[in-house]
């Protein structure tokens, strides 16, 4: 008999647990799935929304293989991985730096958080008009600043293609690099003491700590990072687009941009569909890698 009442109970708890999740599920089918779908299905068509009458003609894989005569697609795609790449490098070796010096010191100050939160909790629109003012040629404060010490001249930061996309990632390497900081340093702080103090008693030097203790034991969160900020650069957009609206000429224009500017300056829906079926899979590939990574480790 008890063990009756407990397997009702157990159903019941079951029962009472997916009525909760059910409308997530639901949310989640509706718009998610539906979505993606109706996307993949109109990737087909040449779809042409300023001629909202014009029937949408069927053209299969059309979309997907122009995208391999397309010039601006391999730009923007270069741009893109670029973008990613450098970003990725950069904040994580520079964000393990800064993490490592507060990590020996163990004493952040209440100031110090803060200028490090205040960029990433940033509206990167309000970034973008910041750091716009920034590198204005005329009256920007970096251009001020470098002919007072170098006596370099207006540099167009955001106007010439030599310094545009560097000039990008540098926007993003300030905003962000404080969310590696932060989760680098609570992984470290998470570190067993008793490895610490055993490598102490060996005579262990910091950089054996630093090689054998602390970056095996960040290894996870890194990971974690690393996913994270890949899947968020593969889609950046609102930053770059109030500095520079992708230019000069494609000089900034990342793959999301390309797709928006196809979509709704172009009208072409149907090729701005399959940019987004694409971006999808290099988001998805790129996720898959690192959990697989991740598990495997």
């Amino acid at each position: 008999m008890r063990t009756g009442r407990r397997l009702s109970t157990r159903t019941s708890d079951r029962a009472v647990g997916y009525s909760f999740a059910l409308p997530a599920v639901f949310f989640l089918i509706f718009f998610v799935v539906i979505s993606i779908g109706y996307c993949l299905y109109m990737s087909f068509f040449d779809w042409k929304l300023i001629d909202l009458g014009a029937s949408k003609l069927f053209v299969g894989l059309k979309n997907y293989l122009y995208m391999f005569k397309d010039k601006v697609f391999r730009a923007v795609l270069g741009n893109t991985l670029l973008i990613v790449l450098c970003c990725l490098v950069i904040e994580t070796v520079l964000g393990f730096g800064i993490a490592l010096t507060l990590w020996v010191y163990r004493k952040p100050t209440k100031w110090i958080q803060t200028v490090f939160l205040l960029p990433m909790i940033t509206s990167p629109v309000i970034v973008g008009l910041i750091w716009r003012y920034i590198y204005d040629p005329q009256f920007g404060i970096l251009n001020y600043a470098l002919g007072k010490v170098a006596g370099i001249g207006h540099v167009p930061w955001l106007g010439d293609e030599r310094f545009a996309l560097f000039s990008v990632i540098l926007v993003d390497i300030w905003q962000m690099t404080p969310f590696t900081i932060l989760i680098l340093y609570a992984a470290m702080l998470g570190i067993n003491d008793d490895w610490l103090e055993a490598a102490q008693v060996d005579g262990a030097s910091f950089g054996t700590v630093v090689r054998k203790i602390i970056i095996p034991s960040i290894l996870p969160m890194s990971s974690f990072i690393l996913l994270m900020r890949s899947m968020d650069l593969m889609k950046i957009f609102d930053t770059i687009y109030v500095l520079t609206r992708g230019g000069p000429g494609y000089a900034t224009e990342t793959l999301a941009m390309y797709t928006y500017r196809v979509g709704f300056s172009e009208y072409n829906m149907g090729y701005a569909m399959a940019l987004s079926i694409v971006t999808l899979i290099l988001v998805l590939a790129v996720s898959s890698f690192y959990i697989r990574k991740s598990t495997h480790r």
